[in-house]
């Protein structure tokens, strides 16, 4: 059983490495606006709209890099007293801190898509260069949800190891304080 939930953690590994591709050319885009804005700065006069543009990259970024950061473990789990319990009660605990940031990050999605679909009625915009800001909003719910179907499958592991140890051994693998 343990085999085909470490077959699906790879495809979902797959997915989120495809989504956090946003992150990753953000940043870079980041780095390189503000550097050019810099040089700008200092030879002609600051490129119009980078800072627009740096904040909407910036949201971007961060909410498609979540998914991926849980999908590959990378977000920090505070296991330091509950790796001392027994199994049962340790992913007891685990599987309810789990299900708590599904909830979260479902609530923090829902709110981007309703977010996006009110900005977008609304036709909100950027001060400087009018850029619409609803797609921006769409990208966070997408990242959002994908932090959730993420936790949620993490939670599901982690409520199997409550009853089986080979799915104890491989989330706790991860742990670094065990």
């Amino acid at each position: 059983m343990l085999d085909r939930f470490i077959k699906i953690e790879s495809v979902i590994c797959k997915i989120t490495k495809a989504i956090c591709f946003i992150s990753f050319f953000g940043v870079v885009a980041i780095v390189l606006l503000n550097v050019a804005d810099v040089l700008s700065a200092k030879a002609f006069r600051p490129i119009l709209g980078s800072f627009e543009i740096t904040q909407r990259l910036l949201m971007c970024t961060v909410f498609t890099s979540f998914a991926y950061a849980q999908s590959t473990k990378k977000h920090i789990n505070m296991t330091i007293i509950i790796a001392r319990y027994p199994r049962p009660l340790r992913f007891a605990f685990f599987t309810i801190t789990s299900l708590l940031a599904v909830f979260v990050a479902g609530a923090l999605s829902y709110a981007g898509y309703f977010q996006a679909g009110v900005s977008r009625q609304m036709g909100t915009i950027t001060d400087v260069l009018f850029i619409p800001l609803y797609p921006f909003f769409y990208v966070q719910a997408v990242g959002m949800a994908a932090f959730a179907i993420v936790l949620l499958f993490d939670s599901t592991m982690s409520f199997f190891a409550i009853f089986k140890k080979d799915f104890a051994e491989h989330i706790m693998a991860d742990w670094s304080d065990t």
